[in-house]
């Protein structure tokens, strides 16, 4: 199995040159990206990934914020046996055809060595062999890409985020939202979710008070909250920067590139949600979305897109009304 670059995984730039991949202890590296289904996580993560210090993993690894995944067994939701199970069942290899998955970025035999070294660790000192895992597996695929720090996306990475930190104090979280009926409308028409309208609505709801709680517990400047369709139309400078201040990066041109060619008001859809779903299903959500919105604003979510008032047909030859 090749590497995600194309090299053979003991091929590593740590390896020929250990001195090469040296990295600042106050980098803030590693970064977890999270938000709802459909939220543009992976537009932001192809976006941090045009810096050349940053790599993207290309697929959600699972095994750390995933359900029975390593932050479930530190908290004790979940037990050693169903994580090793997971680990070498689907998390391993998973997707179409079973083209995805662990197998993508790291060798079988590399797998269970790391996954044997955290057994051994682990009662001992749970968090620390956690830690050297996360490492182990998603380390040498930044390097291979030439990179020192790596990007990981994963939806569940903010709701995970107090356990990530825990794990790993320098980590960085960026949590990606968008519009609610937006997302609603897009998980309705992603062939592997759902079409049923309430499901969508209330895997949105659930996901923006799960995140908002848990950035709670965060510590101040750890974390940044970025809305898609202002980095990709209502506000495009002020959101970039933010993001590259955020980021710590140093030259922002390459990054800079990427967003004014790759991410577009058309490519993200914004404002085009009511035309990819049958008016029926725009007008439900509409509605529950304004429901959903005044609870959790009552909650102090500052982030939500502000439902717009209900548009009221001018009548032929009659005045509008002032």
């Amino acid at each position: 199995m090749s590497a995600e670059s194309g090299q053979g995984h003991g091929d590593s730039v740590a390896k020929r040159d250990p001195g090469a991949m040296t990295r600042d202890p106050g980098f803030p590296h590693p970064i977890f990206v999270g938000g709802s289904a459909r939220s543009g996580t992976h537009a932001i993560g192809r976006l941090i990934d045009a810096d050349p210090r940053y790599h993207q993993i290309r697929l959600e690894t699972r095994f750390v914020v995933g359900t029975g995944g390593l932050c479930d067994l530190l908290n004790e939701r979940t037990t050693m046996h169903h994580f090793l199970q997971k680990c070498y069942g689907k998390w391993w290899s998973r997707g179409l055809r079973y083209q995805r998955g662990l197998q993508v970025i790291v060798e079988r035999d590399e797998l269970e060595a790391a996954i044997g070294r955290f057994e051994e660790r682990y009662p001992h000192d749970p968090w620390d062999a956690a830690r050297a895992l996360i490492t182990e597996v998603h380390d040498p695929v930044a390097e291979r890409a030439g990179k020192p720090a790596w990007v990981e996306l994963s939806g569940q990475n903010i709701e995970a985020a107090p356990t990530l930190h825990k794990l790993m104090p320098n980590a960085r979280f960026i949590h990606m939202v968008r519009d609610g009926r937006a997302v609603v409308a897009g998980i309705m028409r992603k062939r592997d979710m759902t079409d049923d309208r309430g499901e969508a609505m209330s895997h949105w709801a659930r996901r923006a008070r799960n995140a908002a709680d848990a950035l709670r517990e965060l510590p101040p400047g750890s974390a940044l909250t970025i809305q898609l369709e202002d980095l990709a139309a209502h506000d495009r400078d002020g959101t970039f920067a933010r993001l590259v201040d955020f980021l710590e990066v140093e030259d922002e041109a390459p990054m800079r590139e990427y967003l004014d060619r790759e991410i577009t008001p058309e490519r993200a859809h914004v404002g085009a949600w009511r035309e990819r779903v049958a008016p029926d299903d725009v007008r439900w959500i509409e509605r529950r979305y304004r429901r959903h919105a005044r609870r959790l604003r009552a909650d102090g979510v500052d982030w939500l897109a502000d439902p717009e008032p209900p548009r009221r047909p001018l009548h032929r030859g009659r005045a509008a009304v002032r």
